[in-house]
């Protein structure tokens, strides 16, 4: 990816008081699918050389949005929204224009509002007004992206009135095999979060946002278990700063941004830091213009506020470009061991440990990247000389089966756990090229001593 045409992109919006907005939403330029899928459909959109009427139809973008309304559905101000998680990612049930349900994704870490084309948005009326070409998505990739006006978003009982959004059609995004691995229809990005005071209980799978002064106060104050914790908001991103013990006694201070939509636990580049000597096993992530190398290991320790957890995975990203220091990320793997209350107009961030707070967090030991899929999980990549590569998996192969039990989207996130257990095998069955194959994964360590 060249940050040339991304700095073109940016430069005539000096001047704006979202100076900062397109950067923070191009923070992520590596395809974290899993982790990271989020910020890079929207990334893709931006990366593109604007001409003059483009780029006036992006500053138009931003100032609607900007300027745009919001309507309470009741008189409470507040409405509770329930969720699913599918691989570590928040999601929740939406409305465009009156529509059907659709499933968004609820991502503190993009700073806009997606409609991705899938089955379900497809049926959607989405007239757009203006047309932006993508270049620099990878070598000979080029499309269209759809700014879409007159867009009514609600969750819940609240409505978003008039925003322009985002429209990416499936050809705008160069990682999904197929429109049926399309799992999710969008993402509600800090265009709509920023409004609402919002508290995410993992324990009961409730999102709560509420416009009411004092709600953080009235959640919070009879129990001491709340942590508060300052946070800083910069171009439309929270940050928090937290104590990791990588490879040494001594904790670390690291800045993250706080992201729903991030699938790890938290991610760090090594150039930035000192070397780490713990044991890794390499992987990649997907990015414009090809892979991007990925250590994976274990932290001591991992302490946000008060609370520390130990044996966290940590991913190192191995990337020597400057621009990659925003992509440190604080993700959902971690952050869903806490229940989180978001104060965004005093800048403060509640955790309180939930019910699976005691639950490890293990590494994977099968070697396979996935991603959910219509039919089960879609295997995204293969790590050489591990149980999967054994088996003869292959990229683009779909899981159906493991022991017996049918993967589904909601019971993805199920199997995967299953990828870091300490069973010795398990029985997969899987498709590859229409043909169905079962054999036993063997299910083995892959970290490696650092020479």
């Amino acid at each position: 990816m060249s940050i040339t045409l991304i700095l073109r992109a940016l430069f005539c919006w000096h001047n704006d008081s979202n100076t900062t907005f397109l950067y923070k939403i191009i923070k992520s330029t590596d395809m974290k699918l899993k982790p990271r899928l989020l910020n890079l459909l929207i990334l893709i959109f931006f990366t593109s050389i604007l001409s003059g009427c483009q780029l006036y139809d992006a500053a138009k973008f931003s100032y609607t949005n900007s300027t745009s309304k919001h309507k309470w559905l009741n008189n409470s101000k507040t409405t509770q929204v329930p969720f699913t998680l599918i691989s570590e990612l928040i999601v929740v049930p939406v409305s465009i224009n009156g529509s059907n349900t659709l499933n968004f994704i609820f991502d503190t870490g993009a700073a806009a509002t997606v409609i991705l084309e899938s089955k379900n948005t497809k049926r959607l009326t989405l007239e757009s007004n203006s047309k932006l070409d993508i270049a620099g998505a990878g070598e000979g990739f080029q499309s269209t992206a759809n700014l879409v006006p007159n867009i009514n978003v609600t969750l819940g009982e609240v409505k978003l009135i008039d925003q322009t959004i985002i429209h990416l059609p499936i050809s705008s995004v160069p990682f999904f095999k197929d429109i049926d691995s399309v799992f999710f229809d969008g993402v509600i990005g800090y265009d709509f979060l920023k409004r609402f005071a919002i508290k995410i209980d993992y324990d009961k799978m409730v999102i709560t946002l509420s416009e009411q002064t004092d709600f953080a106060k009235t959640e919070t104050e009879h129990d001491i278990s709340w942590n508060q914790l300052p946070i800083s908001i910069e171009g439309n991103m929270s940050y928090v700063t937290v104590n990791a013990q990588l490879s040494t006694d001594y904790a670390t201070p690291l800045r993250l941004l706080i992201d729903t939509g991030f699938t790890g636990t938290f991610e760090i580049v090594q150039a930035s830091h000192e070397k780490s000597l713990a044991p890794y096993y390499p992987t990649r992530t997907q990015g414009l213009n090809g892979y991007s190398t990925i250590h994976v290991s274990n932290t001591k320790s991992l302490t946000l506020g008060s609370y520390s957890k130990n044996n966290v995975p940590i991913l190192y990203n191995m990337s020597t470009n400057k621009e990659a220091e925003n992509s440190e990320l604080l993700g959902n793997q971690f952050l869903k061991h806490f229940n989180i209350i978001f104060d965004y107009r005093n800048e403060q961030l509640f955790i309180k440990p939930n019910q699976s707070f005691e639950h490890p967090i293990n590494l994977d030991k099968s070697g396979l990247r996935l991603m959910p899929h219509k039919q089960g999980a879609m295997v995204n990549d293969v790590a050489t000389k591990t149980g999967a590569a054994n088996i003869g998996l292959i990229t683009g192969d779909i899981i159906t089966n493991y022991n017996g039990n049918k993967i589904t989207p909601e019971g993805f996130s199920a199997f995967t756990l299953v990828l870091t257990s300490n069973l010795p095998k398990i029985e997969l069955c899987w498709l590859s090229n229409n043909t169905e194959k079962c054999d036993h994964l063997v299910l083995a360590s892959r970290l490696q001593s650092v020479h």
